[in-house]
């Protein structure tokens, strides 16, 4: 009985594994269709910022309570700030060096109100506002009449600590902002405001919620591209030399970058963003799928010693077909095991890194055995 299930089980393997070897072209232009429609599907992943909120699952009572506050209260938990510090460059020049000088305190109050006109902005708070509320609407016309002002009020003087440091050489714009806007809209909007004159001797930054968002999204992008490339790279100078030929080197190469394409596709498909901590997840598809590629090229190269291109092909398939289908079943079960967690981000992690390993194992199973047939040359 068993004998006879063994003979059902590769009765259908044997009958792909024939396929795959004589008919390498029909098989290239199936999946070529597919990479095309994938790979514009790949094209359109994001990357996207996440926030303490998205760390946590959303049946616990703290994001629960977070959502009621934040639809009562809109723009109560995001802030932005812009920050003016003194930078003077010449010894003796006429550059700012306290923050309260009158300069300054003009040159804050229209940051404050060009900021209130960004999409997303509520509102927009500086030093200026108190001295204007103590001094009957007005900033002084002397950094000494703004001391004395100060002096003479203790209360105003406290107020100005919320917005100008215990030095005076830094003073900020404080802005609250809605808590469901688009980060990169508002950061550029802001970067449009700062982008005026300014006084001598200053230096404009800004800081908060939004730029943080931001920051990471461009840093999860230059990681992702940088650790691929340079991935990729040395899998290349590696295989190159395990095989000592450069066909066989570069071909298992197309295991991870069919299989990255497909898996970003279909993740795309999904709903999936790549964000700033799942951004090394393609780097670590690469190094397990390329195991897949090596082992079809390797079996492939010794099959050919014994008979002909599409013989030793199939035998291939039929050798590693089993072996590497359980080593893929280990890998997704173990991915996927990081959902019965409840953090969102550690599920992504494991569904984006099951993903990848599954279509390097098919890409490994049909593209590459396809070109390798198509590669060697027939013998007698």
């Amino acid at each position: 009985m068993r004998d006879k299930l063994s003979r059902l089980g590769k009765k259908p393997l044997e009958g792909y594994a024939k396929f795959v070897a004589h008919h390498a072209l029909v098989v290239l232009a199936i999946f070529f269709i597919f990479t095309i429609f994938m790979g514009y599907q790949a094209s359109l992943m994001e990357t996207a910022g996440t926030s303490q909120k998205d760390w946590l699952p959303e049946d616990v009572e703290v994001v629960n309570t977070f959502e009621l506050i934040a639809d009562q209260f809109a723009g109560s938990f995001s802030s932005a700030t812009i920050v003016v510090e003194a930078a003077p460059r010449y010894a003796g020049s006429d550059e700012i060096r306290d923050m309260r000088d009158p300069r300054v305190l003009r040159y804050v109050d229209v940051l404050a109100e060009r900021a209130k006109l960004v999409y997303g902005v509520v509102s927009a708070e500086s030093a200026a506002d108190v001295i204007k509320e103590a001094n009957g609407g007005k900033i002084p016309s002397s950094l000494r009449s703004v001391k004395s002002l100060l002096e003479r009020n203790e209360m105003v003087k406290q107020q100005m600590s919320n917005y100008i440091c215990d030095d005076n050489t830094m003073s900020v714009v404080r802005l609250k902002l809605q808590e469901d806007v688009d980060e990169a809209r508002v950061v550029e909007g802001l970067n449009e405001v700062i982008k005026g004159n300014k006084p001598p001797g200053v230096v404009v930054e800004l800081s908060g919620d939004p730029v943080q968002e931001v920051t990471m999204r461009e840093l999860a992008q230059e990681t992702m591209g940088k650790t691929s490339f340079v991935s990729f790279a040395l899998i290349i100078v590696i295989l190159i030399i395990i095989f000592a030929s450069l066909k066989y080197g570069l071909i298992p190469l197309l295991t991870i970058a069919f299989g990255l394409i497909w898996a970003n596709g279909t993740l795309v498909l999904a709903g999936f963003n790549i964000t700033p901590e799942t951004s090394g997840v393609m780097a670590m598809i690469m190094g397990i799928g390329i195991d897949f590629g090596i082992q079809v090229t390797k079996r492939f190269r010794y099959e050919l010693r014994t008979q002909k291109r599409e013989d030793a092909m199939v035998d291939t398939l039929k050798n590693v077909f089993y072996p590497m289908t359980i080593t893929t079943l280990a890998a997704v079960i173990g991915f996927k095991c990081l959902s019965l967690g409840k953090l969102p981000v550690m599920k992504d992690m494991g569904t984006m890194m099951a993903t990848g390993v599954v279509f390097c194992a098919i890409a490994a199973l049909t593209v590459v055995p396809a070109v390798l047939v198509l590669l060697e040359r027939r013998k007698g």
